[in-house]
């Protein structure tokens, strides 16, 4: 009784000596928490703490100004108003359905030639090879109904200057045109080059609908303001860009 009487009284010295561990981790001197004893017995007390680096490096941050960093801007999309120069007619352009890259590859392996220029590459009665002109459509002349019941028209179309050229649709390039409006450019593949009975003049015509592409509105297109003599109005087409008639 008296040896398990000693074991009780030497657990509850050993007790009394066991320092409270605090909640940090004791391997670190610096996590012991206000109020711990230190290795001398002593409470231990916490210096002032020197803040004069963080300060600085408060500053310095707000004292930092990024680089700013270059990015590449995207393209911005071409609203409906926007103009542009068609680089193969040279009409100002407006509300373009086609991407100058796509005319492009339209235009890639044939041969351009201006609406103005094509008199005088004729040989024969018409153009060698695959080639492709752009112009607006001046005006609109009255459906009509062919020989053998087919419907069919005759445009004017031009490049706003006085010049003119008589375009006739057929078959299915006319059925998917019909309904266009004057003001618009189209590009023309390979048309049927023919020329006038009499005169020095000529017309073209398309039958199949890849002849003919929509490219967007002429932004130049305008009738004259101005009146005749007679006192009726001028419908001359003209172009806005060059003059003040419009």
């Amino acid at each position: 009784m008296t040896s398990h009487e000693d074991d009780l009284d030497l657990l509850l010295s050993l007790q009394e000596r066991v320092l409270e561990t605090p909640p940090a981790s004791p391997s670190s001197p610096h996590s012991q928490s206000p109020g711990y004893l230190s290795d001398d017995g002593s409470p231990r007390r916490r210096g002032k703490a020197d803040l004069s680096v963080f300060k600085d490096f408060v500053e310095d941050c707000l004292d930092y100004e990024p680089k700013s960093v270059e990015r590449h801007a995207k393209p911005k999309p071409l609203s409906s108003n926007d103009i542009q120069v068609e680089k193969f007619s040279g009409l100002r352009i407006r509300k373009q359905l086609v991407s100058p890259a796509k005319l492009s590859e339209h235009l890639s392996d044939i041969r351009f030639v201006r609406l103005p220029t094509l008199k005088n590459l004729l040989v024969g009665d018409t153009l060698y090879g695959c080639w492709a002109t752009i112009g607006v459509l001046i005006e609109k002349g009255i459906p009509k109904t062919s020989s053998i019941g087919k419907s069919y028209s005759i445009w004017k179309i031009g490049c706003l200057d006085e010049n003119t050229v008589s375009l006739f649709l057929f078959g299915d390039a006319y059925e998917q045109n019909s309904k266009e409006q004057v003001g618009t450019v189209f590009a023309l593949f390979s048309c049927t080059v023919r020329k006038d009975t009499k005169g020095s003049g000529f017309s073209l015509s398309v039958a199949a609908p890849n002849q003919i592409l929509k490219i967007g509105t002429s932004a130049d297109y305008g009738v004259c303001k101005g009146r005749r003599k007679d006192g009726t109005a001028c419908t001359i087409i003209v172009n806005k860009y060059a003059t003040s008639l419009a």
